[in-house]
């Protein structure tokens, strides 16, 4: 296990998480899928998140990433769906 490190603090924050379409509709197939993608690396990008590793199945998204301690995991979420959906 290897720690990040900032100004004063030592931190090591990586998180699974996983969302599921409404009614696990199986909607995230074809071009769907490859544009979701794109959104969601361009999003973790700018929001400064690294994605370590991440699945899309055809009715759930899984991801897990690591952030810095200054951003909450709420807010980055709620941009990641916000700009996906």
């Amino acid at each position: 296990m290897r720690c990040s490190s900032a100004a004063h603090t030592r931190f090591y924050h990586r998180f699974h998480v996983v969302w599921v379409t409404k009614y696990r509709y199986k909607v995230l197939q074809g071009l769907m899928r490859e544009r979701i993608r794109e959104i969601i690396v361009q999003t973790c990008a700018e929001m400064g998140v690294h994605i370590v590793q991440g699945v899309l199945g055809q009715d759930q998204v899984h991801m897990f990433f690591w952030i810095l301690p200054k951003l909450a995991l709420s807010n980055i979420i709620q941009h990641i769906k916000g700009r996906s959906s």
